[in-house]
């Protein structure tokens, strides 16, 4: 079952259509992410065994695989991988080798990593979000929210808010909005903003972004709208990942103009 769930988290990311999700009776698109870790040790091993492996069976179309590693927090030197967008009824979908796939997973990958992996659904918002037609992966500033009870709603107004500033006053800079699908109220996660970057003096520059919300709503919205968020929220975690295209499946040029085949 560990095998299974692990590698239905692989795949490409970001690989979309920024209208896939117009209709709303139509499926919406989610993006799966595993944390996982090497054993103490075993390093070299893993990493071996993961190269080849990815390239062998995931380096290209849905099964595509990105790797990341994470730099700061709880997860600190463990590694992300990510599948997706994809429906839910992909899923449903039977797997090409998948009998030699298990095969060289459990031979030459599984005896090197720690067991305590960790998954994750998110559901993609594309009419919050922001891409360009196509970009390189390279580094991610992943902020991920615990939003109070009964409050999704009330995030998702302000969230608007926020995109409409964002698109307005930093049009080239692209960024996700997600929210977890199986959210549990002691985990954290319930929504997460990845911002997408290639050089680590980003995260030094000062974007004004109060001054640029209170220019898109008006002088004084920016505090109330803080007010509001600290109501919405009862805490966060940001999270760095660096993409590892050695042990990654495909490169790192997403193109936002197609979408996972139904």
């Amino acid at each position: 079952m560990k095998t299974i769930l692990f590698w239905i988290l692989l795949a490409p990311f970001l690989v979309f259509s920024q209208s896939d999700q117009s209709n709303e009776n139509e499926e919406y698109l989610v993006v799966g992410t595993t944390v996982f870790a090497p054993k103490p040790g075993h390093m070299d091993d893993f990493k071996q065994g993961m190269k080849a492996h990815n390239e062998q069976f995931h380096n290209g179309g849905d099964w595509g695989v990105r790797i990341y590693n994470i730099m700061n927090g709880p997860n600190t030197d463990k590694m992300m991988a990510v599948m997706g967008p994809f429906q839910w009824s992909t899923l449903d979908k039977p797997r090409e080798n998948a009998e030699a796939h298990s095969e060289d997973w459990d031979k030459n990958v599984v005896p090197y990593m720690q067991e305590d992996l960790n998954s994750t659904y998110w559901r993609f918002h594309h009419d919050l979000s922001n891409f360009p037609p196509n970009f390189d992966v390279n580094k991610l500033e992943i902020v991920m929210f615990d939003i109070n009870r009964m409050e999704g709603e009330r995030m998702k107004k302000e969230l608007a808010k926020v995109t409409k500033v964002f698109k307005e006053k930093y049009p080239d800079m692209p960024y996700g909005i997600y929210t977890n699908e199986f959210a549990a109220t002691n985990d954290g996660r319930d929504m997460a903003i990845a911002y997408f970057f290639d050089h680590f003096k980003w995260l030094s520059k000062d974007f004004k972004f109060k001054e640029n919300y209170n220019a898109v709503h008006g002088e004084g919205t920016y505090d109330k709208f803080m007010q509001e968020w600290k109501d919405i929220t009862a805490g966060a975690q940001t999270e760095i990942w660096v993409f590892n295209q050695a042990l990654s499946g495909i490169g790192s040029q997403v193109t936002t103009g197609s979408r996972v085949e139904e």
